[in-house]
């Protein structure tokens, strides 16, 4: 398989690994007999250990030769090694890298003679390069957290690798249930968000304490309310203690707020960042105070901003690595006139109102947020930025938005994005594509120059054949481009597809999947196309009576609807094959939409009781 990215320089073919002979020994390509070794430093950190782990598991069934693992003072200087982690051996064999001011999350992949060295930041640099070495120079490919691509090559050719790379983002987050569910997985995808929960030996993961909306969970009013009502927000002359805010210019506030703040700090010493953020509603202050700076900032988010200032600059003196993250989010989105944000400050914005048939930066759908959005540019030092990358209401309907991923992260690195949270269908095993849209994400918040279009191609033609892959193609060509014609203001929140999905569209994406399907042969690549069936029929199911209207209009229609009960009997088998239990977002524990979902349906397909439930 063809490396895809543009991290890696290639030059010469430098080094021939072959498994020759009953015993599988490593030869060099012009005939030499020594083994071919991974070194590791001789006190290697736990990330380093897991690092040479995969690199000798992955190698081994590439070649289906051995691989040994040894630390640095056992070498034989004049055996190619590839140089795992930061040793004394790294550092003499480069000696004009400064292996001690790496970027965070940096990789350095080089070769010197006829070794590799593998390496990177000490928080799990070192694994991210074993990884990218593997799908760069060897074409290894990890699809899904259990499906993979690992090539077999008895002759396999090392080329010469000259990489020294850091990611522009340094938090990466693709909320995706897959994406989550496998320490090794996440890591493989560079993913390393407060989600990931990933395990110490594969490098950890950013921990947030809280995560979002924290006003009441740091100053709970079932504490303080009765004796502080004034620490809380004046909403229509009363103090409220449900759906409101703090009082942000009350100073005796900021005090036992910072103290608690720092108390719980201290109890959590292991934080990246903490969230200093409103809650989840508005009721924002109203008392002459606050009032008062609000018009001096000329928005909402005065107040805000010099309120998480006061408590960032406490925090710093104490934790100076810790990120102070507040929310730009409804009516705190406008910038501040004066108010600049600390350098330790991270300022969040959320796409939740936008349109994601268009880019963010481009078209008039969302010119609101990009104003905000750049306006915060220009004061803050960092910003972070929740994405919305899917359909709430639905993960079951088309939504076609994947030509504005790219372009979208580009945009936000551009001004000053350090954090991104694509937020997608992390409660749903099936979706729209979700495995492609996870592999795709992941890969442009680690390196957002890569060409998404190659990036989507590969997928399509190694994950569901190249045989479906023309017609797949087609098929996302197909619906990007009806959602753009029709200017669908495409939200997050969507109930149907009768904004921009008309019945001859549907026919003919139908028509590409059903091709996609006769042309393929192999079972596993049916299956998985099978699973991305289901957003077009849940489309007829859910859209029925829209279809029958059309028929009725038109005189007929191209798209012949199956018999409701047969229909409604496969759908429902479909899910149950592909473990769907969630169609929506839903944070009640231990939910199950199946019953609710047939009963929709069912009312959609039998209005008038034509079918007792």
């Amino acid at each position: 398989m063809k490396p895809i990215g543009s991290l890696i320089l290639l030059v010469v073919v430098s080094i021939l690994v072959t498994s020759c002979g009953s015993t599988n020994n490593l030869t060099l390509a012009k005939g030499g007999k020594a083994n071919y070794l991974i070194v590791l430093p001789d006190s290697p950190t736990l990330v380093e250990k897991t690092a040479a782990k995969e690199l000798k598991k992955h190698m081994e069934q590439i070649t289906g030769a051995e691989f040994t693992v040894i630390g640095e003072s056992e070498v034989n200087s004049e055996e190619p090694m590839l140089v795992v982690g930061n040793s004394n051996l790294a550092r003499t064999l480069l000696p004009a890298v400064n292996l001690d001011n790496l970027a965070y999350d940096g990789i350095i992949i080089e070769t010197v003679g006829r070794n590799v060295v593998l390496l990177g930041h000490p928080v799990r640099g070192t694994l991210y390069a074993v990884n990218t070495f593997l799908e760069e120079a060897t074409g290894v490919r990890w699809w899904t957290s259990t499906e993979a691509h690992i090539p077999s090559s008895k002759n396999l050719q090392i080329p010469q690798l000259h990489v020294n790379y850091a990611p522009h983002l340094i938090y990466r987050e693709s909320f995706y249930k897959d994406a989550l569910s496998n320490s090794p997985f996440a890591v493989r995808m560079k993913s390393n968000g407060d989600f990931s929960k990933i395990e110490p030996e594969y490098g950890g993961y950013h921990r947030f304490q809280y995560f979002v909306h924290s006003f009441y969970p740091i100053l709970p009013p079932q504490v303080y309310f009765e004796k502080h009502p004034e620490w809380y927000s004046l909403v229509d002359g009363k103090r409220l203690n449900q759906w409101a805010q703090l009082c942000l210019s009350n100073e005796e506030m900021l005090k036992e707020f910072t103290k608690n703040v720092l108390d719980t700090l201290r109890s959590n010493p292991d934080r990246d960042f903490i969230s200093i953020s409103q809650n989840d509603c508005h009721g924002a202050c109203q008392c002459d105070k606050c009032q008062t700076i609000v018009k001096e900032e000329g928005s909402e988010s005065g107040p805000l901003i010099r309120f998480v200032n006061a408590v960032a600059e406490e925090i710093e003196k104490e934790f100076p690595n810790i990120w102070v993250e507040t929310l730009a989010y409804q009516y705190t989105r406008k910038a501040p006139l004066k108010a600049v944000p600390r350098k330790n400050v991270v300022i969040r914005l959320c796409t939740i109102e936008c349109s994601f048939s268009q880019p963010l930066g481009e078209g008039d759908h969302n010119q609101p947020l990009r104003d905000d959005i750049e306006a915060w540019s220009s004061i803050a030092t960092n910003l972070f930025v929740w994405n919305y990358v899917t359909n709430f209401t639905s993960y079951m309907l088309p939504h076609p938005n994947l030509h504005t991923l790219a372009p979208d992260i580009r945009f936000l690195i551009k001004n000053k994005t350090i954090g991104l949270f694509e937020q997608g269908d992390f409660y749903c095993d099936a979706g729209d594509f979700v495995r492609m849209r996870n592999w795709v994400i992941s890969r442009l918040m680690w390196n957002h120059k890569l060409d998404e279009n190659q990036l989507i191609d590969e997928f399509l033609a190694g994950y569901y054949g190249k045989e479906a892959a023309p017609y797949l193609r087609r098929y996302w060509d197909l619906l990007t481009q009806q959602v753009k014609d029709a200017d669908a203001y495409l939200r997050c929140y969507m109930e149907h597809t009768a904004d921009w999905l008309t019945v001859p569209v549907y026919a003919e994406a139908a028509s590409l999947m059903k091709q996609a399907l006769n042309a393929t042969k192999e079972e596993v690549y049916r299956n998985r196309l099978r699973r991305e069936e289901i957003p077009l029929k849940f489309v007829l199911l859910l859209e029925n009576e829209r279809f029958k209207s059309y028929e009725k209009e038109n005189g007929g229609s191209p798209v012949v609807l199956p018999d409701p009960e047969k229909g409604l009997e496969e759908f429902m088998s479909l899910l149950d094959e592909f473990n769907v239990t969630m169609v929506r977002e839903d944070f009640s524990n231990n939910a199950n939409h199946r019953q609710w979902i047939e009963q929709v349906l069912n009312d959609r397909l039998f209005p008038k009781g034509e079918k007792q439930y």
